[in-house]
């Protein structure tokens, strides 16, 4: 995705009294350019980027716990949904935990809000004070062990995938604009296609392109 930024970054600048009027000009060429810089201080950042082992043993361990409490708080819901069935549609919405602490973080504060919002229909004996503020201490400590430069594996991972997405979005919009404003030119019109990432159609349903150079996982 990198490189394929760069390349379009390169026919942007030289296209840009054209571009202008498409609503791709100079300004949010810039915009563009400071996206694509993140993306490659994450690039790098994934490259070097390491944890002393005992914080990075200690914050897997609480990943651990709290998936726990994540899979303690879904059973629970999904046994007050024997007596509310109006519940499995409320239970269909909440995010998976994922790999890294950004996904695991957003599915702990969905599940906490879930339960708190559901106490009346769920079982004292299992969501009582002590689950709530379980679950309220898992949050906080997800949260506190995310590192903003994804130190941790999966956390760049993540914020890659972010970067990549919007990075992705920006470019098919340029493409698409470039092919209009040189409709005609056929060699013009050529450079406003994916370089580096294949797009493929399934159906009547578009598919994003697949990542070009995808981190490995630890």
């Amino acid at each position: 995705m990198l490189a394929e930024a760069e390349v379009a970054l390169h026919r942007w600048r030289e296209d840009a009294a054209e571009m202008r009027s498409y609503g791709w000009g100079e300004g949010r060429c810039r915009r563009f350019q400071a996206l694509v810089d993140r993306l490659r201080a994450r690039h790098d950042a994934a490259v070097s980027g390491a944890q002393p082992l005992g914080a990075a043993e200690a914050e897997r361990a609480e990943r651990t716990v709290a998936r726990r409490w994540h899979d303690r708080a879904v059973s629970i819901l999904e046994a007050a949904e024997l007596d509310h069935p109006a519940i499995g549609d409320t239970l269909a919405k909440l995010p998976p935990p994922g790999e890294g602490g950004t996904t695991l973080l957003e599915a702990l504060r969905a599940a906490v809000s879930t339960c708190i919002e559901l106490r009346a229909r769920l079982d004292p004996e299992a969501a009582d004070d002590a689950f709530f503020a379980e679950g309220t201490r898992h949050c906080a400590a997800v949260a506190a062990g995310i590192d903003p430069d994804g130190a941790d594996g999966h956390d760049r991972i993540e914020l890659l995938e972010t970067l990549d997405g919007e990075v992705y979005l920006t470019l098919r919009g340029l493409n698409r604009a470039g092919r209009r404003a040189f409709a005609g030119d056929a060699r013009r019109v050529e450079r406003y296609e994916f370089q580096f990432l294949v797009s493929i159609q399934r159906g009547d349903e578009p598919v994003p392109a697949r990542r070009s150079d995808a981190p490995q996982k630890p």
